[in-house]
């Protein structure tokens, strides 16, 4: 005879199949400040590594490509990875043709920002697209929005329930204090390589290093350190949109 806790169970084990196959064919992945936090350090770690071998055949040598003072990261690639993660997550039930024209959009225009940022405020110039078609202020192509439509797709549809398998290896317990220590780490690295490019850009237009904050960045974050570390990046001090 069939019970009222058998029909209980039963009724919650429909829904909690129905639930997971609605999760499955939407391709949802629940996420949380921790897996965020994973996606950059991951993505910001793959990104760079795939980056440099690719860039080898055409530079002809090994060139430092990080985006940090500090770790192997290439920031673009982990923030990039994080924006397309928080708008896709939701869309994936979407059709691939709109996932990639999503991502293209979002992709184009997280790089054009991110250029024009960094050579509006220092000067810097990280990547330059100039004499490729259908460039937009050198700063990203229709090229590259082609690769960023693939990279999305690819992402939202098979990397990214990976990535999250991945990040959940470490103990429920201690991913809340985990994310938090690495979250600390990140925006520390942040502050200080944003701290270093101002006092390089400062050195560079000829100022004379004079707070303490400056010659504590001229010591330790000098024009070789950041020449070594930033191979990749050039600065000209006349592209700077600032006054100082």
């Amino acid at each position: 005879m069939t019970t009222i806790s058998d029909l209980l169970t039963s009724r919650q084990s429909a829904a909690a199949t129905q639930r997971a196959a609605t999760e499955t064919r939407d391709r949802f992945v629940r996420l949380s400040f921790y897996r965020l936090v994973w996606t950059f350090v991951i993505c910001s770690v793959a990104g760079l590594f795939i980056e440099t071998l690719v860039s080898y055949p055409i530079d002809h040598m090994w060139k430092n490509r990080a985006g940090f003072v500090w770790g192997p990261f290439s920031p673009i690639y982990g923030a990039g990875a994080v924006i397309l993660t928080l708008l896709l997550n939701r869309c994936a039930a979407l059709p691939n043709l709109a996932i990639f024209l999503i991502s293209a959009a979002t992709g184009a225009t997280f790089e054009y920002i991110a250029g024009w940022f960094w050579e509006s405020a220092f000067g810097i110039v990280a990547w330059s697209y100039r004499g490729q078609p259908f460039n937009i202020g050198d700063h990203t192509c229709l090229g590259m929005a082609v690769v960023w439509g693939l990279i999305g797709l690819v992402w939202i549809r098979y990397l990214l329930p990976r990535v999250v398998r991945l990040s959940d290896i470490v103990p429920k317990r201690l991913r809340r204090p985990v994310a938090a220590v690495v979250f600390a780490f990140l925006v520390a690295d942040a502050i200080t390589t944003v701290g270093a490019f101002n006092c390089w850009y400062q050195r560079s237009a000829g100022e004379v290093p004079q707070t303490p904050v400056q010659i504590y960045f001229d010591q330790h974050y000098g024009d070789d350190f950041m020449n070594k570390r930033f191979q990749t990046m050039s600065l000209y001090t006349n592209l700077a949109d600032r006054t100082d």
